[in-house]
């Protein structure tokens, strides 16, 4: 059974990780207009998710990662 040394490594994020992520969310739909109940903002926001995970933690960064991205 694999040992897993950090929340985020089996789903959970602390309270400070939900902030950042929120933020870049926020920064997102502002900058390309998206409502929360459109598809392409979840399509985004799994995005951000994974950026995250694998490092990116600056909300600037990931909502301007996502954003090159999907251009």
């Amino acid at each position: 059974m694999p040992y897993f040394s950090d929340m985020q490594d089996i789903g959970m994020f602390k309270p400070g990780d939900i902030d950042a992520l929120r933020k870049a969310f926020e920064l997102l739909a502002v900058r390309e207009g998206l409502g929360e109940d459109d598809a392409r903002a979840r399509a985004l926001a799994r995005s951000l998710i994974q950026l995250y995970r694998h490092g990116v933690r600056d909300p600037e960064h990931l909502a301007s990662a996502v954003s090159n991205k999907a251009a």
